[in-house]
């Protein structure tokens, strides 16, 4: 898998960050004066501008040779998205997205921590271990870190899943809100898996999953079908600047773009 690399301390990338969504307008003009006005979808499209200051010798290394294996933006890679949820549908759990073992039953219309009610209340009726769980195209070596706000007013626990690392957490009454940092499995996978696992007979409510490519949760994004993987991503130019401040300090302006709104 052809990917934008890492920075060495886990981060997904430098900052600042600017991130930017473009999209075109087409107008027809009828022969009696009036005008025909629709989105342009093919014309739409995301960029992403990084100023990496400070990078070290290993980690321009690692950007100029995915350049040099696109051969500028000639070629695809994927881009795991800095400032989005890499999670589709992060509310709702009933979406074909999310794989749920069949004895969960999920109800919606659920009081939240932010006020509204989009939380889901999870209740696992069966007497084994019941999962609900998203599979990512996405590098197992990167370090993520998947978040989640949830409850239970019975007592019951919840464990979160990052590939081979589990973590549980009892629960109260209260929303808390959970993180699990981790590296998902061996370098060679090309697939993140994550989710909750919930004990049998356990009835928690959930809310805003969030899986990022970094050590730490930042504030939770909402998504639907379109969320942070964006699998054909490209270098916004065939040319690629740096500025050495020394052996091991590297400046640079990488600019990526994708049709993938």
């Amino acid at each position: 898998m052809l990917v934008f690399p890492q920075i060495s301390t886990g981060a997904a990338t430098l900052y600042p960050l600017t991130k930017a969504r473009a999209g075109r307008t087409a107008v027809n003009t009828l022969a009696d004066g009036g005008t025909d006005v629709f989105a342009d979808h093919d014309a739409a499209q995301v960029t992403w501008e990084m100023r990496m200051r400070g990078l070290t010798r290993n980690e321009w290394d690692a950007i100029e040779a995915l350049f040099d294996q696109t051969a500028g933006g000639w070629k695809a890679f994927t881009f795991l998205d800095p400032a989005g949820n890499l999670l589709a549908w992060s509310e709702d759990l009933t979406d074909t997205v999310w794989a749920k073992d069949a004895l969960l039953i999920l109800a919606t219309g659920i009081a939240d921590p932010l006020g509204t009610t989009r939380a889901m209340r999870v209740t696992n009726t069966a007497q084994v271990l019941g999962s609900v769980t998203q599979t990512l195209a996405a590098p197992a070596d990167f370090q993520y870190c998947l978040s989640v706000w949830a409850r239970s007013g019975a007592g019951s626990s919840i464990s979160l899943r990052v590939g081979n690392t589990l973590q549980t957490f009892g629960l109260g009454a209260v929303w808390r809100r959970l993180t699990v940092s981790a590296h998902a499995g061996p370098p060679a996978g090309d697939t993140v898996a994550c989710g909750a696992e919930l004990a049998a007979g356990a009835v928690v409510d959930l809310f805003g999953m969030q899986l990022e490519a970094q050590p730490a949760a930042s504030p939770y994004k909402r998504t639907g079908a379109r969320a942070g993987v964006y699998s054909s991503a490209r270098f916004a130019s065939d040319e690629l600047t740096v500025t050495a401040q020394s052996t091991d300090a590297y400046d640079t302006v990488i600019r990526i773009v994708s049709r993938e709104t």
